[in-house]
């Protein structure tokens, strides 16, 4: 006979809050009470992102996904908007010189949380084959060669699914994350008011308040489409280490 709860509906299963899902549940508990958090959001054409991919491929025989690109891009971005790329902690704010990436990725139903370090000083190429080499050990398990610390920013990455907007938590003590939803293919009205087709992906921006402001989410996707309109570039534009320049 089912288990009936104090309002009179069944319960089908009760299971201990434990494991990975207890840590997700206080790590997100503990992002949304403890830091003043803002999300914007905009929606950016990617089209030529799309012919990158396909003459890479074309050209070069390499496969990139288009969650690589945004992570560069990601990268790129904030070369010009080092002021996300910090942390507050223990009453200070840190700002960082490397640009260290948490890309948030699910795999056996557990949130994981890799760290691609010095995006910034690797191309497309560089990045894609070191995060399939991520994935790959993520599937397996072997999470003993996985970096899980150390990140700076963070990228959530939705844009397989059918999730047009998203307003990622963020993963403390970092002070911004970066969603990406899913492209589409819509009409929109260009030069002469005609109506011309556009492919259109919607980026989300979630910061803490008590780092910085909206002017600094409005400076990012600025300088985010700047890179996502010249991927040619961007995509193999490596930032010099300190001492290097």
């Amino acid at each position: 006979m089912a288990q009936i709860d104090e309002q009179g509906r069944a319960i089908r299963q009760v299971v201990p809050l434990e494991g990975m899902r207890k840590v997700i549940a206080e790590r997100m508990t503990f992002s949304k009470h403890e830091y003043p958090q803002g999300t914007g959001q905009v929606h950016l054409e990617v089209s030529r992102v799309m012919q990158f991919r396909k003459e890479l491929l074309e050209q070069k025989g390499i496969k990139v996904s288009f969650g690589d690109l945004y992570v560069k891009a990601a990268a790129c971005a904030l070369e010009e908007n080092m002021a996300l790329n910090a942390s507050r902690q223990n009453g200070q704010i840190i700002y960082y010189e490397d640009i260290n990436i948490n890309v948030l990725a699910s795999f056996n139903g557990v949130l994981m949380e890799p760290v691609l370090e010095h995006v910034d000083r690797k191309d497309i190429e560089e990045v894609s084959a070191e995060l399939k080499k991520t994935y790959e050990y993520l599937k397996k398990g072997k999470l003993m060669r996985i970096k899980l610390e150390g990140g700076t920013f963070s990228v959530s990455n939705m844009g397989g699914s059918l999730i047009d907007s998203q307003q990622p938590f963020l993963s403390p003590p970092q002070g911004a994350i970066m969603g990406i939803n899913r492209n589409r293919r819509v009409p929109v009205f260009g030069e002469d008011d005609a109506i011309v087709p556009a492919n259109l992906t919607t980026f989300a921006l979630t910061i803490d308040h008590g780092l910085c402001d909206g002017s600094e989410v409005t400076s990012f996707f600025t300088s985010l489409d700047k890179v996502l309109q010249d991927p040619w570039t961007w995509m193999y534009h490596k930032r010099p280490a300190p001492g290097e320049d």
